[in-house]
């Protein structure tokens, strides 16, 4: 029943039924407590849903759980990265890489937390994240690159 409920709460979210899925997905999580898969698609659903601070606390959870797993780690340093707590998304990244030295959405997160504060570094993050299969974070690893060498559209 549990597997059924990730799965229809899931497919909901991929609907755009953010509220829906929500509901499904905590039904899940109540018949499989702790479940890190489980949680981070609640995450996502509540987040859908317009509930950004339940659904970064579950991702602190996730992550607390599975501090290797690239996307739920993404999406919390995202969060962090929005609350301008730059320093902390470095942190939440760091086992993600040291797991998986060339994901390149993490090393994108990764570039984007270090941005600010070591740009040498971020650049180095942008070599893996700009061989992306997804065009969006090759993307957004070029226009990164373009701000840190100081080249601005104009």
């Amino acid at each position: 029943m549990g597997a059924d409920l990730y799965r229809d709460g899931v497919a909901r979210l991929e609907a755009g039924d953010g509220r829906e899925a929500a509901r499904l997905l905590e039904a899940a999580l109540r018949e499989a407590p702790g479940d890190v898969k489980v949680m981070h698609a609640l995450s996502r659903a509540l987040d859908a849903a317009g509930e950004r601070e339940r659904s970064v606390q579950l991702l602190e959870l996730v992550h607390a759980k599975a501090p290797w797993e690239p996307e739920p780690a993404c999406e919390l340093a995202m969060a962090l990265l929005e609350r301008t707590e730059d320093a902390r998304a470095a942190e939440v990244l760091a086992p993600v890489l040291a797991a998986q030295p060339d994901h390149p959405g993490a090393n994108l997160c990764m570039a984007m937390a270090l941005a600010k504060t070591d740009p040498e570094r971020a650049k180095a993050h942008l070599k893996p994240a700009s061989r992306s299969a997804d065009a969006d974070q090759r993307e957004q690893a070029a226009a990164l690159e373009r701000v840190l060498s100081g080249q601005f559209p104009g």
